[in-house]
């Protein structure tokens, strides 16, 4: 939010911001060669990588350009401020200002200001800019690259270029993000993802604020996505790989009116699907209004009979901009009224273990539900944020929320096939009826002050939230066979599932954090802060017909658990950062709120849920390098990491299908390995932003473990009951399911002139073995389902702006039209394919 505390803090953020808009004259311009392949070497992708991240010549030219002052910075705090229009439509294409030189040097450039804003008041990332140098999130005490923690900033110019408008096809810009479609003989489509292996779905925060549920989330009131990996406490029950925050649009001090407008279509004669959105900001003095809203309509690319249909409306106002004292409030309301795909048979997909070449005649674009299937959500979300500057260095601030979201679905899940002839599809029935309800009130003091000698900047707080869950649940139906080469969609008109129970959540948490940064010498920093959660939960179980108590019901519990972070920070040069860090964080029963079997019937809602556990810890050790150059133009990260997620629980059947009473086991995971990122401009026309990861993950658990899970079902196991306990059958040392060792995400701009800019990348998303997820009771040994085959993709784009005002621009995305499976169940019995070849066409104006 914008503040204007005097004139000598307003012309230092004007200077600051021009001089962070301005494109790099003096940068040597570069041109770009191309050429999409259908195999790719991971040996190119890293050597490019290390090129970008460590040439000598820069490195040194960087270094003269930013050697440390010789004092520490005045205290002086910038607040969260928006560009001036005609800096900002940084058309991302503005003509260079200065000629190009012909010599590929690379001349010095003045610095980026040394006094950052107070945590929590760094606004999103200015429009046409691909690097962030600041987070939003008020737990981040520091700019990026003095954050020892890896934190990939996905900013709404990315967004927008790529064309994405949920947070599934957001996340996909930062590799180790997968997806799986449903566990437990549930399915999520692709709502449900993973961060480096381990299940984030129930991290996804707007904010700040926790946002719980399975459901398919927009991005039409959003400036960027904040993915931040690895264990840390920041905003409580922390996933092991880290959280999601998505910043939504606030009013600014610009006036504009903004709008966009597409088609997409593909080669398969699908319906093609018109989406438009509208961003009008308008201020008055020190007031400003906002609108957001959109509408979105038409086919699912490379599927028949699928709809995807939506609105979303996102007014918002904003007193005091300019003033000691803001207030912001805003509401978003989000409906969508879709006709679902869940996905072909896995026996359709080359690669995977259930493929069976009978199949080998079926269109990738057959729809195997029912034309009746629905899905339907409708989101409500208030915030009220109040921001007070007690003094030129300290920010008070108070944040309200509540959300509401309700998803009532019903939709036909392809289960494998009959291989005839003639050759049939199976399908189940599932339904899935819930309402997730949030309040949340958070109150933050952030400043920067020197005490006993050393400059601190501080964000400290408390917070309180009531989550409640209400699910309705339902057993399973049968929609009967279809051919698997002519589904008829209309196979089938009842009767449905019926209800069979329902489950009611109910999680209060008060929680209190403080994390510093503390400048110990212009080059050393340490980095760090601790948060205690207290944690009480109450479950309702009832059994319909007859509203009988089921398994859990009337059961309640709490925990109290410390998490935190630390890191040590060392400044070789004003530009460049190496780092060593620590973060723990706790996740205690609860995790359940996002999960997506809720609605199934009898105790498979909570599958993952066992009371008498303690609650799992998670521990990230993490070293690296982040880099900047160009006066911070562009921005490189290194960083080797290990996760371990310690106490993960177990239980264990016997033959009879009852629970031991004792019969809770615990296993260690670990993951480590290596990711690279980059983000920003090469040259003044060439921009970049992309990703590599290199993983290796591991299970740890007993043999006792093992033997008693093979006795119980020998087939996750491939052998029969009397092998278990021998030699080599175990899952101890496995790798986690869907967890590739390699993934990487490239993509780049060119502004070819003033008006016409192009630009392409690739995504890349290695092998990985199926499975149950991290999170499940049960374990499948590697290699018994089989692996879900690797895939890359190609995509491209040009824009043209034929005014100042209005610009075109075309889309291609998966060039070479590559046949893939995006996720599979942890059988490969059903599979959710990724688009085919898509174009999409659109005009934007910017008034």
């Amino acid at each position: 939010m914008t503040s204007t505390r005097d004139s000598a803090n307003t012309s230092h953020f004007q200077s600051h911001f021009s001089y962070s808009q301005s494109l790099g004259a003096d940068v040597s311009e570069g041109a770009l060669t191309a050429e999409g392949r259908k195999d790719i070497s991971s040996v190119k992708l890293i050597t490019a990588f290390a090129v970008l991240a460590a040439s000598p010549a820069t490195v040194a030219q960087a270094q003269q350009a930013a050697e440390p002052a010789d004092e520490l910075p005045p205290l002086v705090v910038e607040t969260k401020a928006k560009q001036k229009k005609q800096q900002a439509v940084a058309k991302k294409k503005a003509a260079p200002t200065s000629p190009v030189p012909q010599a590929p040097s690379v001349e010095p450039v003045a610095e980026r200001p040394q006094t950052p804003p107070l945590p929590g008041q760094a606004g999103p990332v200015a429009p046409g800019q691909y690097n962030a140098e600041f987070s939003t999130s008020n737990k981040i005490t520091g700019p990026l690259l003095d954050t020892p923690q890896t934190v990939t900033v996905i900013p709404g110019t990315i967004l927008s270029e790529r064309g994405a408008t949920n947070l599934t096809q957001a996340l996909r810009n930062t590799p180790g993000i997968t997806f799986d479609a449903g566990e437990n003989g549930f399915s999520t489509s692709i709502n449900n993802f993973k961060l480096r292996g381990f299940d984030t779905s129930g991290s996804v925060f707007v904010d700040g604020v926790r946002n719980s549920g399975s459901f398919a989330r927009d991005m039409f009131n959003v400036e960027q996505v904040e993915v931040v990996k690895g264990a840390a406490a920041d905003n409580g029950r922390g996933a092991a790989a880290g959280y999601i925050n998505i910043i939504t649009k606030t009013p600014t001090t610009e006036n504009f009116v903004r709008g966009e407008s597409s088609l997409a279509f593909d080669d398969y004669g699908t319906d093609p699907l018109f989406r438009s959105t509208i961003d009008i900001n308008q201020r008055i003095g020190t007031v400003a209004v906002r609108m957001n809203g959109m509408i979105e309509d038409g086919g699912v690319m490379g599927r028949d009979v699928a709809e995807a249909e939506a609105y979303g409306l996102a007014p918002s106002i904003a007193f005091g901009l300019g003033t000691e004292t803001r207030a912001i409030f805003s509401y978003e309301r989000l409906e969508r009224n879709d006709l679902p795909d869940w996905g072909v048979p896995g026996a359709t997909i080359r690669g995977l273990k259930t493929y069976n070449p009978v199949t080998a005649g079926a269109s990738r674009d057959e729809f195997y539900g029912l034309r009746s299937d629905y899905d339907d959500v409708v989101g409500n979300r208030a915030m009220a944020r109040f921001e007070h500057d007690l003094s030129p260095h300290f920010t008070l601030s108070n944040q309200t929320v509540w959300e509401q979201t309700s998803r009532d679905s019903r939709y036909t899940v392809p289960t494998g096939i009959v291989a005839g002839p003639p050759a049939m599809a199976t399908g189940q029935i599932q339904m899935y009826d819930r309402v997730n309800e949030l309040w949340s009130n958070q109150t933050n003091l952030a400043g920067t002050f020197v005490a006993g000698g050393f400059k601190h900047t501080i964000s400290t707080g408390i917070e309180y939230t009531n989550e409640q869950s209400g699910a309705n649940q339902f057993g399973s139906g049968n929609p009967g066979n279809t051919s698997l080469f002519d589904p008829n969609p209309g196979r089938y008109n009842g009767p449905w599932p019926t209800l069979s129970g329902r489950n009611d959540v109910e999680i209060d948490t008060i929680a209190a954090y403080f994390y510093d940064t503390v400048q110990l010498t212009r080059q050393l920093e340490l980095v760090g802060g601790l948060r205690v959660e207290h944690y009480n939960y109450e479950i309702g179980s009832k059994v319909y017909p007859g509203g009988a108590s089921g398994t859990f019901d009337g059961l309640d519990g709490s925990e109290t658990t410390l998490g935190g972070k630390i890191g040590l920070v060392y400044k070789p040069v004003q530009n460049g950062t190496l780092y060593a860090s620590y973060g723990t964080s706790a996740v205690t029963p609860g995790s359940y709120l996002s999960n997506p079997d809720i609605s199934r019937a009898g105790d498979d809602a909570l599958p993952g849920f066992a009371p008498e556990a303690d609650p799992v810890t998670i521990d990230n050790y993490e070293i690296g390098v982040k880099w900047d150059w160009f006066g911070g133009k562009l921005s490189t990260t290194a960083a080797a990491f290990r996760t371990e997620k310690n106490g993960v629980p177990h239980k264990v059947r016997n033959n009879a299908a009852t629970f031991f009473e004792d019969g809770v086991f615990y296993e260690e995971q670990v993951v480590q390995g290596i990711e690279l990122g980059i983000a920003g401009n090469l040259t003044d026309r060439w921009k970049v932003f992309g990703g590599l990861l290199l993983l290796d993950s591991e299970r740890k658990n007993s043999a006792q473990y093992n033997y008693l899970q093979c006795r119980d079902r020998p087939g996750d196991y491939g052998v029969a009951i009397g092998d278990c306990g021998t030699p080599g059958v175990t899952t101890n040392g496995d790798e986690l399911a869907f967890t590739p060792n390699f993934s990487a995400t490239l993509w780049m701009t060119y502004d070819v002139t003033s008006e016409f800019t192009v630009g392409g990348g690739v995504q890349y998303t290695g092998d990985s073995f199926l499975g149950r997820p991290d999170d499940a009771f049960r374990v499948i040994k590697n290699g018994v389902p089989g692996k879900l085959p690797d895939y890359f993709l190609v995509n491209v784009m040009a824009s043209y702006d034929l005014t100042d005002n209005v610009a075109l621009q075309f889309n291609i995305d998966n060039v070479f039209d590559e046949d893939y499976a995006l996720s599979t169940n942890w059988g490969g019995s059903r599979a959710t394919l990724g688009a085919p070849r898509t174009y999409r066409i659109g005009t934007s104006f910017d008034f």
